[in-house]
C-alpha cells in the first residue's frame, strides 16, 4: 500500500492556516526583543545545517552564503529580525526571487533551506515559533505559492525513478 504526500501547503501548515487565524499573542514579531541581536540563523547554519555534512566543501559555504545573504538583507531591509518573518515578508523575498530566477532555482537554492532554518526554529524548543511563515505565505500569496509547488514537482519527478 502506498500513501500519497499531500500536495497542498495547507496540509503542512498545522493548524494556523492563514496569518489571520493566529493569535496576536503568538504571531512571531512578539518576539522582536528576545531575539535583539541574536544571529539565529548563523547559529542553525553551524550547529545543525553543516554538523550533518559529512564533508563542508567551498563549494557548498559558497551556495549557504548565497541564500543566507538573500534572506538576511531583504529582512535588514524591512527592519524585521530574519527568524521573526511574517508571511508578507516571505512573499515579497519571492516576489525578487522570481525576477532574479526561474521558480525551481528559487525554490531549490533558497526557499527551501529558509524554509527547513523555520521548520527546525518551530521543532526546537528553544524557540517559541508555532507555525513556519514560508508555508502561510505559500497558502496566502501567488509568488509564495509558486515557489512552494516546486516541492511537490521535485517530489514527483523523484518518486518515478
Amino acid at each position: 500500500m502506498s500513501s500519497t504526500k499531500p500536495a497542498t501547503p495547507e496540509a503542512y501548515a498545522g493548524v494556523f492556516q492563514q496569518y489571520d487565524d493566529i493569535p496576536a499573542r503568538y504571531r512571531l514579531e512578539t518576539y522582536v526583543h528576545q531575539y535583539q541581536g541574536d544571529d539565529t540563523l548563523d547559529q542553525y547554519l553551524e550547529q545543525v545545517y553543516f554538523k550533518d555534512k559529512t564533508e563542508v566543501t567551498d563549494s557548498m559555504r559558497c551556495r549557504v552564503q548565497r541564500f543566507r545573504d538573500s534572506w538576511m538583507d531583504h529582512m535588514d531591509e524591512r527592519g524585521q529580525h530574519h527568524a521573526l518573518a511574517t508571511p508578507k515578508d516571505v512573499d515579497t523575498w519571492c516576489q525578487t526571487l522570481l525576477e532574479r530566477c526561474n521558480a525551481r532555482t528559487s525554490y531549490l537554492s533558497y526557499y527551501y533551506r529558509i524554509y527547513n532554518f523555520y521548520d527546525y526554529l518551530k521543532t526546537s524548543y528553544q524557540h517559541p515559533h508555532l507555525y513556519n511563515p514560508l508555508l502561510i505565505a505559500a497558502i496566502e500569496f501567488e509568488s509564495t505559492c509558486e515557489i512552494w509547488s516546486h516541492r511537490i514537482k521535485d517530489r514527483s519527478r523523484n518518486d518515478t525513478k
